[in-house]
């Protein structure tokens, strides 16, 4: 399938389209969009521009590294999988994708590296590393639903582009307050003003939702300020960066996407607030 099946005749179509004829795709995609299936589209239709042999129009469709590509059976085509029933790719899974891709290509010219879990701020920072000096004739495509969820330093070496903008319901005020107070009563060893907070997600689970996806925006921030000791972050990611150890907030990162699948399980919303609650004090030892 096409771009222009799959997105249509928008701005980020033509952009796509523009990259694969001219034969300039950058090192490493990330494609933002609420949309799973059509992120992993658009990522299989890079791969097959990438590695098509036409001499004209890419991907040309009918070629046999089209083919395989599309059919999902080419060899220099890997998904890097999350493993030990884990909620997102760990530094482990992300250090063994690295090795792989200086390993020359079973049949084509390059290879292709998807990556379609959320990582933990470690797992990006290794990711880090081979981005900033990337091998030839490889591919990274990063598919994500908010792309707030990945390290400036990651996003800015990587081409984004954002499939389905504007879709879905943007974060409340409410839900943003929250979440600051969330943040600024992690680093506290006191327990009250955290259960206020988290307390106020009972109201409904859209806005914990919308409370748990800023938290792990802010965690992210946190880490990143961690490893890079830059300054200009809101005082509630700093607070968190001087009072916590690197460690805590991979931790906190972690509470947080487990709590989200609890909350798409349909959990319990007291018994979720409460895990979060007891989780968030125990990470941050």
């Amino acid at each position: 399938m096409s771009f222009a099946k799959l997105l249509g005749g928008s701005e980020v179509c033509r952009q796509l389209e523009a990259l694969s004829g001219s034969r300039r795709l950058p090192h490493a995609v990330v494609l933002e969009s609420r949309d799973e299936k059509l992120g992993r589209s658009v990522a299989n239709e890079l791969a097959a521009a990438f590695l098509c042999e036409s001499e004209g129009v890419r991907p040309c469709g009918v070629c046999r590294v089209c083919r395989k590509v599309r059919e999902g059976v080419h060899p220099d085509v890997c998904t890097v999988e999350t493993t030990g029933g884990k909620q997102a790719t760990g530094v482990g899974e992300i250090r063994a994708m690295i090795s792989d891709c200086f390993i020359k290509p079973n049949e084509g010219a390059g290879k292709v590296y998807f990556i379609f879990d959320k990582m933990t701020p470690e797992a990006q920072n290794a990711l880090l590393k081979i981005l900033e000096e990337p091998p030839q004739n490889v591919l990274f495509v990063i598919v994500t639903e908010k792309s707030t969820l990945l390290l400036k330093t990651v996003l800015s070496r990587s081409a984004l582009f954002k499939l389905l903008d504007d879709q879905g319901e943007k974060p409340s005020d409410e839900a943003f307050e929250i979440a600051v107070e969330i943040a600024r009563a992690v680093p506290q060893n006191i327990e009250l003003p955290l259960l206020a907070a988290t307390s106020r997600m009972l109201k409904s689970r859209e806005l914990a939702k919308q409370v748990l996806e800023i938290l792990g925006e802010f965690f992210t921030l946190a880490l990143e300020e961690k490893y890079l000791g830059e300054g200009g972050y809101e005082e509630y990611i700093t607070g968190m960066t001087r009072m916590l150890r690197r460690s805590s907030i991979v931790k906190l990162f972690d509470v947080v996407s487990q709590a989200q699948e609890m909350l798409s399980h349909n959990c319990n919303m007291n018994i979720l607030v409460t895990w979060l609650c007891a989780n968030i004090r125990e990470s941050r030892h």
